[in-house]
Formats: structure tokens, sequence, C-alpha cells
């Protein structure tokens, strides 16, 4: 049967988050509104996420819930063929488009429940919509039978943690950082110095297995600071400059075109170069060399696969890594979603992750949990 959904978004300009079904079941298009069959454990499952009571069975306290707690609902396809309410029968689907949503509210994440509804969103509209989708595991009486315990209320928890402030997308963060620039006044470069400042501290302490002090006296190896052209390379110029500065061997390997560098990224490679030093343009071969190799070729913003050179480059720092060079990751490791965990065509698997200001919801799931080693949030300047 073709059906087009039958209602719009369920949103407003405070909501922070977007919670999305497949597509209405024939129970909740005859209540009317999201979820409405009576064993759906959703609405439960929520306030028990949010750690308030659940609403009651009723289309206007449901409503007045979610705008409460800065929640919007909606499914991903606008129209479908399906038989009842089984997700598997869809057929001849046609999606939503979300980004006006996203630009008239504070919406940072968008949480998918069940997998039929987070692969359609991140394969149809995660480009449009600027972002991924993180998966919840579906509440409906039938899913909900198969659902370990643990994974399920962890997974579901990260609605309330985001929420609370506890974690943040790889948006949320952007617009923190954005507000700290553009509203508080502290400029970007200062940041930067700051996270590569801690960076260079994290590669420091005793619990290294191999730390700038022992490059120092055994001058036996070199750092490397892998480097993309967005900001997250910034921080690896720096890092670079910090770590020569200290007396170590350090090079930048920067990949990727110079002209795709951001006006940050262009200031801090001009300082590097100040400082003597050496800037090295696509040549992978100067990993496999390094005992220490700082990941900054990607950040938080990440959200297409990882291909080509930049494959390549992950690749290379893992295989350097194996056999018994250092990896700290900046922000996240390159290749990972800071939101969802996924690893994105290949990511690198970090001995240690210096994340800044909060932490990130794809470092504590998934691939991203995985591959971040030793996992340290530090104090840049960016406050709430």
């Amino acid at each position: 049967m073709k059906i087009t959904h039958p209602w719009k978004a369920e949103f407003n300009k405070d909501s922070k988050l977007l919670i999305l079904g497949t597509f209405p079941s024939p129970k909740s298009r005859e209540m009317g509104y999201y979820y409405g069959h009576p064993q759906n454990a959703f609405w439960k499952t929520l306030a028990a996420s949010l750690g308030v009571p659940e609403p009651p069975y009723d289309v206007g306290a449901r409503q007045r819930f979610v705008r409460e707690h800065g929640i919007a609902l909606w499914d991903v396809f606008k129209s479908v063929d399906i038989d009842g309410a089984s997700d598997a029968s869809i057929r001849d689907e046609k999606p939503n488009k979300f980004r006006d949503i996203i630009e008239e509210s504070e919406i940072s994440a968008i949480f998918t429940a069940g997998r039929t509804g987070t692969d359609a969103f991140n394969r149809l509209c995660s480009h449009e919509a600027g972002m991924r989708a993180v998966y919840l595991p579906s509440t409906s009486p039938a899913n909900r039978r198969t659902q370990t315990t643990p994974e399920y209320e962890r997974r579901w928890s990260l609605v309330g943690k985001l929420i609370r402030g506890e974690l943040v997308s790889g948006a949320g963060m952007k617009e923190l950082d954005r507000k700290t620039i553009e509203e508080k006044g502290v400029p970007s470069l200062v940041l930067m110095e700051r996270a590569a400042l801690a960076c260079v501290e994290a590669l420091t302490r005793a619990d290294a297995l191999m730390g700038i002090d022992a490059l120092r006296t055994s001058k036996a190896g070199k750092a490397i600071c892998v480097c993309g052209a967005g900001n997250n390379g910034g921080d690896g110029f720096a890092i670079a400059r910090l770590l020569s500065l200290a007396g170590i061997d350090s090079n930048v390997l920067f990949i990727g075109d110079r002209k795709k560098m951001s006006e940050e990224i262009k200031q801090q490679a001009l300082i590097a170069e100040n400082y003597k030093v050496p800037i090295i343009e696509n040549d992978l071969s100067l990993i496999k060399g390094s005992s220490i190799i700082v990941d900054a070729l990607f950040g938080i913003g990440l959200v297409r696969e990882v291909a080509g050179i930049y494959l390549d480059a992950v690749q290379a720092i893992n295989k350097a890594r194996k056999t018994g060079a250092y990896v700290l990751s900046v922000d996240v490791p390159s290749g990972i979603s800071a939101d969802t965990g996924e690893a994105l065509g290949g990511a690198v698997q970090a001995d240690a992750t210096v994340t800044f200001a909060y932490n990130k919801i794809g470092l504590t799931i998934g691939k991203g949990l995985e591959c971040a080693g030793k996992l340290t949030i530090a104090d840049i300047g960016i406050y709430r």
C-alpha cells in the first residue's frame, strides 16, 4: 500500500536533537502521533533516558513532553509502499528533507530508532542534512523482545547525555567553537594553540608508550604530524612546531591540496615555516620511519567515507603503529564519525586521543570507542 506521511515534523526553535522513526505504524496513524502503539516502549525508554516520568497516553501531553525537553520527532520517509507496520516490506520509498528544520532549530544530532531507518538515513539523507544519524535500538513490541538490555540502555542513554550536555555531537561542538570565537571574542588561533599544548602534554606523560622525553634522550626516531587542510590540520602544524621547539626532530606531512587550506591552517603553516619546521606534501613514505605519529588528518566534521590518498595515509599510520610507532589522534581518530562512532571507509587506530572541551558521542560507541585508545578531554577555553 502506497502511503504518504500524514503529518509534519514535531519541532520548534529550541529543539536540540531529532529522533527519527522509519514511517508511522498503523497504530500511530490511528492515534495521530508518533509511537502510538500501546506496547511500543519508545515513550518509556525516552523518559528513562532523560530521567523523568513517562508522559501519559495522550497526544497533547506527548507533544508538550518532547518540546519541554528539546526533542524533535519525525520519520526518515515522506512516502512508502509498505505492508502494515513491517519495515522489511518497505519499497518505493521517498525520504524527507531535513535541512530546513535543522536550520530553524538548534538540532545538533540526529538519532534513528531501528537499523532500517538508520541505514536509510545515512545512505539517502546524511549529505542533505549535513550529519549522520546515530543508531538506536528499535522500541517496537516485536523488536524490543530481541534486544539485549545493556546495549539497548547504553544506546538510548546517549539521548539524555546529549540533552544534559554530558556529550556533544560534531555539529554541537562546531557551534560551541563558533560562539567562543564570534560571540566571546577568543581568536581561533588561541584555541588552536591551547589544543596543541594539550596534545604535547599528553605525549610527555609517563604512560605514553614512546613519549617525547624518550625521543629527546635517545634520538632514536622522529615525530611526524600528519595534517589535513582543515582546522584539525592547523592543530597538527602547531603541535609539530611545539615538538620541534622542545628539541624533537619533528616534521609536518601535509595531505591534500594547499589551495583548500582554511585561513587558520595557512597561518599555522606560516608560523611553522618561520620556525624551520619541515613541511612535506603527500609523501606517505615518511610515516614508516616515525616513532611518534600525530594524527591531525580529519576532525569532527567528517561525514563521507575516507578514500584515495587519505585512506592510504590512514592505512600507513596503522601499519606504522603495528611496528612500534606511538599514535596520538587530535580530537577524534581520523576516519571516525564524531556523531556515530562509525569508521567511514577506514579509521586510525590510536594509542591515545586528546579531544577538546567535551566528549563526543562517537568516541563512546562503536569503532570510535575502540579506536580512540586512552582518551583525554582537554580544556582549551570553550565553554557552554
